[in-house]
């Protein structure tokens, strides 16, 4: 059995799914611009905008807005978001707003737990066979352990609430790009299952 055969299954699966979601959605909008369709992410997009406005575009990053997930029902973090006292441009202080997300965002990489792959091995069988020198091996074995890295499952209070995330609450574990990148992607999804 190749390595990472479940993975294998699970990522193609994400993989059909998005990818008939995305035609829905292309043959619906006309070929314009994707129009946001639920009230979560029309209200983070509009967390998005203010941040901007706050902080300015130097010490912003507007794909931190758009994965932050809800500590409360929706109703309420509007709520307290339209309070939030504001200049004549609509910018808050910075400090208001710092003080908003802390008390009513998670950040996004709570939404997933590191999992190890159920069928990783360490050295597969007939890995590489034609590498003989001893360091190139022992580095491609270092590249091939990342996937335990990489390995994901969606966290059960994303399970349990999932009107209160942007990540889809996937009841399998995925691989994930890294860095910034803490959700799966059809397109890396793509090439995993191919390559691997």
């Amino acid at each position: 059995m190749a390595p990472f055969n479940s993975i294998k299954l699970i990522n193609l699966t994400i993989f059909i799914s998005l990818t008939a979601a995305m035609v829905v959605v292309h043959s619906q909008s006309d070929h314009g611009p994707v129009v946001p369709t639920t009230p979560l992410v029309i209200f983070l997009q509009r967390l998005q905008q203010t941040a901007l406005q706050t902080f300015g575009s130097f010490n912003f990053d507007p794909k931190y807005y758009v994965d932050l997930s809800l500590k409360f029902d929706l109703p309420v973090v509007k709520q307290a978001f339209d309070h939030l006292p504001r200049t004549l441009n609509g910018s808050v202080s910075g400090s208001d707003l710092n003080g908003f997300l802390t008390k009513f965002m998670n950040v996004a990489q709570e939404d997933l737990e590191v999992v190890d792959p159920a069928d990783f091995v360490g050295e597969p069988d007939g890995f590489l066979p034609k590498v003989v020198h001893p360091g190139v091996r022992h580095w491609a074995l270092e590249v091939h352990s990342l996937w335990k890295n990489l390995s994901r499952k969606v966290s059960g209070r994303v399970l349990r609430n999932p009107e209160l995330h942007t990540l889809l609450p996937l009841k399998h574990p995925v691989v994930i790009p890294g860095s910034r990148f803490q959700e799966v992607y059809y397109w890396d999804s793509y090439w995993i299952i191919r390559y691997t």
